[in-house]
């Protein structure tokens, strides 16, 4: 079977074990029945923003060209520091994004990834998150009407738990099991009077297994720009990976790729 396209990040479904689906030209094919077959991937050189389309040598923050990546709202510097959130203020594309995705409930959340992380995301998004970062577990801690919140609890709370993953040890498994419903309680504490009133105590930690048979011995991430071809087996999914049996490649990387599959 042969299949082609713009390729975006994988979607997914929340079974035991995750569902994933290849997202090529914004159509879905299912992944999981792969594993353990023979695949040939091919990037044919081509790469095209997944905004406004025009073609572009570069991709910039996981899919856009130059100009989309720059003028965006969801591309701004608060994307990756929401406390920072300007957006209420701004242009009226700035004030709509605000509306539309700041101004809404947001999680703050402990998921045990490599180790144990502080994150964030919008309401809407819990267990699709977690499952992108290749968290085994996930638990929600706190519950805030505006990401500009969220994005002042995490700066208190990365001063004591991490904020990234190592995506070499989340993908080899095996991590160190730790209480998430304790470290809930110490991340309470170390909160600040004034937004202890979104803390959130009732939640139940969510535990995700991926369809990850093998991983290589030596973790080694595919580029598709230095070699666009490669044949393999793959082996697992996890995160936005796909694990082969001599190599990964991060599917999210590489969004607005024009890439061919071919499945044996």
């Amino acid at each position: 079977m042969k299949l082609l396209g713009q390729l975006r990040k994988m979607n997914v479904e929340a079974h035991q074990p995750i569902a994933y689906f290849l997202n090529l030209d914004k159509k879905l094919y299912p992944m999981n029945s792969h594993i353990g077959k023979l695949i040939d991937l091919h990037w044919s050189g081509t790469i095209t923003c997944i905004e406004c389309g025009r073609k572009t040598r570069k991709s910039y923050d996981q899919g856009y060209c130059f100009v989309c990546s720059r003028d965006l709202p969801e591309n701004a510097m608060c994307s990756v520091r929401p406390e920072l959130c300007v957006h209420e203020k701004g242009s009226e594309a700035d004030r709509e994004f605000w509306r539309t995705h700041c101004n809404i409930d947001h999680f703050i959340y402990l998921s045990l990834t490599s180790g144990v992380k502080v994150g964030i995301t919008r309401h809407t998004n819990i267990p699709d998150r977690w499952i992108d970062q290749g968290a085994v577990k996930g638990l929600i801690i706190a519950k805030v009407p505006e990401r500009i919140l969220s994005g002042q609890i995490e700066v208190i709370l990365a001063e004591h738990f991490a904020d990234k993953t190592n995506w070499r040890k989340m993908l080899k498994g095996g991590v160190e099991e730790v209480d998430l419903l304790s470290l809930r309680d110490k991340a309470h504490d170390l909160l600040p009077e004034s937004l202890k009133k979104y803390v959130v105590k009732d939640a139940t930690v969510q535990e995700l297994v991926y369809p990850v048979h093998s991983v290589p011995e030596k973790i080694t991430s595919h580029n598709l720009d230095k070699i666009p071809d490669f044949t393999d087996r793959l082996t697992g999914i996890k995160g936005q990976y796909l694990i082969f049996e001599t190599r990964v490649i991060n599917m999210r990387k590489y969004t607005g790729y024009h890439v061919e599959f071919n499945f044996h």
